[in-house]
């Protein structure tokens, strides 16, 4: 007997994928076992999300009762995306995380305040993006465990302090700190060599403290200095300057792009969408809500930006960002 699954299951079972929270992912497998029909041809999808949810269970449990050991630390990833903050100490990354999420890290003007990495989510529209706090990178010092941060990262923000007289060292200082560790940032994203095990992290500078009065000295400094051409973009965490502009810069510094899922005869819910990097076509979003779902795609009727309404549509069409899409299997 066929499972005849709906298109909500298998929303959820994407959502579930991508959920790196186990008590997120524990609510949406909760979910799927809802949704999906009860009937012999469910019993074996049945006893496996059953046996997800036991399994999941005990890792939190587990977890809970098991304390980090040393000084190694990781960050689950949640979100759209994962943005990490890198720089010299008292760069004042900790004021911009706290400036664009709910998070709560130390701030203080003595340097290496922050000691762990701190995750917080910045919320840009309907989607949450993760900004994930780090400890200073200094040429006498690096936490080991910063690197792989780092190498998970989506894009790296190397915060500068415009007003440091010393700001072109302490950026040249966390360049090479990182090659030491294989690390080579760039204006654009590379891939990792498996031989070298270099990586290319896409940079952006951000530099902070453009309230300050020499601020904009160092930052002709800056920008005559830029030979890598990486994209520069100033704000103020102190005085809130360009806080909500940096949200879009962010955006649109990612590359992605949202679409919407409606099933036929109903409206759009436009509070979950599917995450894409842009280019994707219509084969890739059905991908990346299920395989099956991409395999017995037939066509989609599309709306929104470059389309009229309902413009039917066939697998190799290429989404837009906002585009609704209504799958037919």
């Amino acid at each position: 007997m066929p499972a005849n699954l709906p298109p909500q299951y298998y929303e959820a079972e994407r959502r579930c994928r991508e959920a790196k929270d186990p008590q997120e992912k524990l609510k949406i497998l909760h979910e799927m076992y809802a949704i999906m029909p009860k009937h012999k041809g469910t019993d074996k999808l049945q006893a496996d999300v059953k046996s997800k949810i036991s399994k999941l269970n005990k890792e939190i449990q587990q977890k809970k009762k098991t304390s980090r050991r040393g000084d190694q630390y990781s960050v689950d990833r949640e979100g759209a995306a994962c943005v990490v903050l890198i720089g010299p100490p008292n760069a004042g990354k900790s004021h911009i995380l706290t400036s664009l999420t709910h998070a709560t890290p130390e701030v203080a003007a003595y340097p290496y305040t922050t000691t762990k990495p701190l995750s917080g989510m910045m919320r840009f529209e309907n989607i949450q993006i993760q900004l994930v706090d780090t400890p200073p990178i200094a040429l006498e010092f690096m936490e080991s465990w910063l690197a792989g941060i780092i190498r998970g990262a989506d894009i790296v923000c190397l915060v500068v302090d415009l007003g440091s007289d010393a700001m072109l060292e302490e950026i040249a200082a966390v360049v090479q700190k990182l090659q030491e560790y294989k690390i080579v940032l760039e204006q654009k994203e590379g891939e990792t060599n498996p031989l070298d095990g270099i990586a290319h992290k896409k940079t952006i500078i951000i530099g902070n403290k453009i309230d300050l009065p020499i601020s904009e000295i160092n930052l002709d400094l800056l920008k005559e200095s830029n030979t890598q051409k990486f994209t520069i973009f100033v704000l103020s965490a102190k005085e809130r300057t360009n806080i909500e502009e940096f949200k879009r810069f962010i955006y649109d510094s990612l590359g992605i792009l949202r679409v919407y899922t409606k099933t036929p005869g109903k409206k759009a819910g436009f509070e979950d969408p599917v995450i894409l990097k842009i280019g994707s076509t219509l084969l890739e979003a059905a991908r990346a809500i299920h395989k099956d779902f991409a395999h017995n795609l037939k066509y989609a009727r599309i709306w929104g930006e470059g389309v009229y309404d309902g413009q039917m549509v066939q697998k190799d069409f290429v989404l837009k960002d906002g585009q609704v899409v209504e799958f037919h299997i």
